[in-house]
């Protein structure tokens, strides 16, 4: 959208008058010039009004738009004493089960006797309901490109489960997970891309039986893996 600043020149000592007064009636130069300007607005034709009115609408909603295209949104399900979490976070850069699972490593490693959660370890974390998880979960699965994760994070059972638009969920240990998010980023001059790789290797053949609390909701393919045997510590 197209602004023009407009400036006035006044001498201070009208304007500091002007604020005096004004301020008994709770208002300010600057918006009585701008409410001056809205009344000389509506004395253009009303062809014009609206032909400039309806631009400016719709510049602002192509600005809209390209702004949710380019946005990109990640979910979380997070267990842990019993309490589960929904929450959501977005930003240019997507945010991937590597960047989850190492944020999970660095809160288990520092953890000791602290009662933080690890909900509330995460950042820039918004709370969603629990449908509005299942919406981000259908259009994951939809692959409309916005949704770059979804995650359920169980740490009372001790698995960390990513959903994948191809094969549904898969689930591995948090044992594994957390070993994996090591080995892809101990090499800092590594790419992002080349960390992926390194995550998703370590990970091939771990997976085990997404629990039946996720396979029951229906998203996803609904054949499953057989189960491999569970490791929960660290």
């Amino acid at each position: 959208m197209n602004s023009r600043e407009v400036v006035v020149w006044l001498d201070e000592r009208w304007y500091d008058a002007l604020s005096r007064q004004l301020k008994k009636k709770d208002t300010t130069v600057e918006d009585e010039l701008n409410e001056y300007l809205d009344a000389m607005i509506d004395q253009l034709p009303e062809q014009v009004r609206k032909k400039i009115s309806r631009e400016i609408w719709e510049e602002d909603q192509r600005q809209r738009g390209s702004a949710e295209a380019n946005r990109r949104i990640s979910v979380f399900r997070v267990t842990q004493g019993g309490r589960t979490d929904h929450l959501l976070t977005q930003s240019a850069v997507c945010v991937d089960a590597l960047h989850a699972a190492a944020a999970l490593r660095s809160y288990m490693l520092a953890k000791g006797n602290s009662t933080q959660r690890f909900a509330e370890r995460l950042h820039s974390m918004v709370d969603i309901a629990p449908e509005v998880f299942q919406d981000y979960a259908g259009e994951l699965m939809r692959r409309t490109g916005r949704v770059t994760a979804v995650l359920d994070i169980d740490l009372d059972r001790g698995e960390f489960s990513t959903l994948d638009a191809l094969n549904g969920w898969e689930t591995y240990t948090i044992r594994d997970v957390s070993t994996a998010a090591w080995h892809a980023n101990r090499n800092d001059r590594l790419g992002r891309e080349q960390r992926l790789d390194i995550f998703a290797g370590r990970l091939e053949q771990l997976g085990i039986a997404p629990p039946e609390r996720l396979t029951s909701e229906g998203i996803g393919p609904q054949e499953q893996p057989e189960a491999t045997p569970f490791e929960q510590t660290m």
